[in-house]
């Protein structure tokens, strides 16, 4: 099978070459067929990268919807034809206090279908036994109402859930920030109007004025603040007053937008940090004491967000 392959460290090459498909090695294996795969914004940091790397890291993505077409002999949970949809771990150790509390997605020793183990830019993706019997919803069940390639986004919308929901303190009636219009920022937009957000205030540039700005005003945005042309901090003051915002979500992950959050955020604010970026912060940070802001660092979801983000079936009418 063909697969589109990544060589080299920390940014490698994107190769599309022959692959041998992936088989049946354990007896608590599942072997998917990929129906739809999606693009996380970290895939495309790899993208155009020109190297002479030698190191086979793997078949990419790692947000993956398929169908069963095979199982090891000691699977019971699965069958085949069953649609579901992985959370893309493929290993996980079992005994650090991730795991031990069921937050396998930040083990500090695992390791990620399509990030270090072959993923779902592919025709076929196997999933290892050990995953399954530990971590029981590593593979998920896709609801009739539910298709695959909305179930493929699954781990962007569940990151934006857990990280609005669970780790900020947003309430109706209140203001938000999110850096960004990628697909994490996005899903981001969408549960803030969900909440009950006023101002959901959006920060982006030129390139994301024909295609991602009209999908934010879909999904919610009430402001647009355009870096090209607008200062944000004057701007996020003028919408929503002096005494500044109570909740930034950073998509991108650049130090300065930490720098300028802690300007624009209102004293016990909270700032709730996705985006990652290799450069060093060079700033002073007294501000965070003195504002008495949080500064939250937000990675992966759970199943149990997952079943958050499950759309309702429609309600049966009659009696």
């Amino acid at each position: 099978m063909k697969g589109l392959v990544r060589d080299g460290y920390p940014l490698g090459a994107f190769k599309l070459e022959e692959v041998t498909p992936p088989v049946i090695e354990g007896p608590g294996d599942v072997l998917l067929e990929v129906k739809s795969a999606g693009l996380c914004g970290s895939d495309l940091k790899n993208w155009n990268v020109e190297n002479d790397a030698k190191t086979r890291v793997s078949v990419f993505g790692h947000e993956f919807a398929g169908e069963v077409v095979a199982v090891g002999k000691d699977v019971t949970d699965w069958k085949i034809g069953d649609r579901v949809v992985s959370d893309n771990t493929g290993y996980a150790c079992g005994k650090c206090h991730a795991c031990m509390v069921g937050n396998f997605l930040v083990c500090p020793e695992r390791r990620a279908l399509g990030w270090g183990m072959d993923g779902g830019f592919g025709k076929f993706v196997r999933v290892p036994g050990q995953i399954l019997v530990l971590h029981k919803h590593a593979l998920m069940k896709i609801p009739d109402n539910v298709s695959y390639e909305e179930a493929s986004i699954l781990d962007p919308l569940c990151n934006a859930y857990m990280a609005l929901v669970q780790r900020s303190q947003l309430r109706p009636g209140e203001d938000v920030l999110i850096y960004g219009m990628g697909p994490l920022s996005l899903n981001c937009i969408q549960i803030a109007r969900v909440i009950g957000a006023v101002n959901i205030i959006v920060v982006g540039n030129a390139g994301d004025e024909a295609i991602r700005k009209p999908v934010a005003k879909m999904l919610g945005a009430t402001h647009f603040i355009d870096t090209d042309k607008e200062d944000v901090v004057q701007r996020c003051e003028e919408i929503s007053g002096k005494y500044g915002i109570p909740v930034v979500v950073d998509g991108r992950g650049s130090p300065k937008i930490i720098e300028e959050s802690i300007r624009i955020l209102r004293t016990n604010g909270q700032f709730i940090r996705i985006g990652l970026n290799l450069k060093p912060v060079e700033f002073s940070i007294n501000d965070i004491s003195e504002k008495a802001i949080s500064l939250i660092g937000h990675m992966a979801t759970t199943p149990y967000h997952a079943e958050r983000v499950k759309p309702a079936k429609t309600p049966k009418t009659g009696c």
